[in-house]
């Protein structure tokens, strides 16, 4: 292991939030994080680049979450001050 980062370096590494990373720990789908001491945990950094670029290579080149539905919209007009 050449480096382990910690909650706030991992989230600077990870664009997705913290309950998503203990959601997808939790299923499997991320690197299991170790303790360092009883209150303090870290990631294997090459574990975390090695998810990443598996994310990169395997990852869906659509958006495939919940859209907004756009067509339901109500547009309002915009009244411009005097």
């Amino acid at each position: 292991m050449k480096g382990a980062l910690g909650k706030k370096e991992l989230l600077a590494v990870v664009p997705v939030s913290m309950s998503t990373i203990d959601r997808m720990e939790k299923n499997g789908e991320f690197p299991k994080r170790f303790w360092i001491t009883d209150k303090r945990c870290a990631w294997n950094s090459e574990e975390i680049e090695r998810w990443l670029d598996e994310r990169q290579q395997n990852g869906t080149t659509e958006f495939a979450g919940k859209k907004p539905p756009v067509d339901q919209r109500v547009y309002r007009p915009v009244s411009y001050a005097a």
